[in-house]
């Protein structure tokens, strides 16, 4: 289900943020990628983006540091996380804190577009609370 909608991608694995760029973009996804949780949020893209798909673990912010800011700072961005390293305690976390997906590199593609069409579903509820 593409759309018009922004998703951001936040990975400090420079390979894997572009390859899922560009798998996104096929899908016919508006796509703005970062390398750190510092550059995205000092970036406008804040207030556009539908989606967020961040990595867990990356220097400087986590991905679950990163959530936890942009819904302490009013910011209600679905988001779905993603790590090659998945434990318990952070999936519960996770979950527990509204995350839309918690999905273990390498993403399966199926799974991955369904987390993504959840996510802009809530996001379009947010913006349309009917």
């Amino acid at each position: 289900m593409p759309s018009k909608s922004q998703i951001s991608i936040i990975d400090d694995d420079e390979q894997f943020r572009a390859a899922l760029a560009d798998l996104m973009r096929a899908m016919g996804f508006t796509i703005e990628a970062f390398s750190s949780a510092v550059d995205f949020l000092a970036s406008p893209n804040v207030r556009h983006t539908s989606c967020l798909i961040v990595d867990v673990h990356m220097p400087g912010m986590t991905g679950t540091e990163l959530h936890s800011n942009l819904a302490g700072s009013g910011y209600n961005i679905p988001t779905i996380l993603i790590t090659a390293y998945p434990d318990d305690r952070t999936r519960a976390w996770a979950l527990g804190h509204g995350v839309v997906g918690y999905l273990t590199k390498p993403i399966d593609e199926e799974v991955l577009l369904g987390c993504v069409e959840s996510a802009l579903q809530r996001a379009k509820s947010d913006e349309d609370p009917s």
